[in-house]
């Protein structure tokens, strides 16, 4: 039996936009080949391999699951240039919207948030929530409460596990005035 093949012209479109092909500027292309060759250095240092949880696998197949300095599939050495990158990244963010120079105390920069001490009670009959289903899903509206409290604008949000996104799409939504104001003012540091 024949092996069954995509056809365009019988599969019914899923998005109803035209799918444009993604193209990278020259620019682009050269940082994504700069990051490709210093990942190939790193994998030639044999100190970098014995970093715990490094993979099992061929230099090659590393690269080629690598998309650096973003991902890579084995420890990131690129990680201290990325955080660097934000927080400047963040400074301008800050100064765009009219915020203070982060939390600064003569120079030195300070985080201090009172422990998050409300109940946290949100539905899930959102259509946010209910795009999908997954055994340990929580809703985007009562993650957005935890951001709110212990973030400032302009903050990296870490979801280390990733399971639905909707820490994802909280940290998305806590940039929208009109969906803060749709969770209520409860435990929650008052943003603009």
């Amino acid at each position: 039996m024949p092996e069954p093949r995509y056809n365009p012209d019988l599969q019914p479109m899923l998005i109803s936009e035209p799918q444009v092909e993604f193209q990278f500027t020259p620019e682009e292309l050269a940082q994504i080949e700069h990051y490709r060759r210093r990942l190939e250095e790193y994998l030639k240092d044999p100190a970098f391999r014995q970093i715990e949880g490094f993979p099992i696998g061929d230099d090659e197949d590393i690269l080629a699951l690598s998309d650096p300095p973003y991902y890579t599939a084995c420890p990131n050495p690129f990680l201290d240039e990325i955080l660097e990158r934000w927080q400047q990244e963040r400074l301008t963010t800050r100064k765009e919207m009219g915020l203070p120079d982060d939390n600064r105390e003569n120079g030195v920069q300070t985080y201090h948030r009172e422990p998050f001490a409300a109940d946290v009670s949100e539905g899930k009959n959102d259509p946010i929530y209910n795009a999908h289903s997954y055994h340990t899903k929580v809703p985007h509206k009562a993650i957005m409460r935890y951001i709110l409290h212990y973030t400032e604008p302009g903050d990296i949000v870490l979801d280390g596990f990733c399971g639905t996104g909707m820490t994802g799409v909280a940290a998305q939504l806590c940039g929208d005035k009109s969906d803060r104001s749709k969770i209520g003012k409860q435990g929650i540091n008052k943003r603009a």
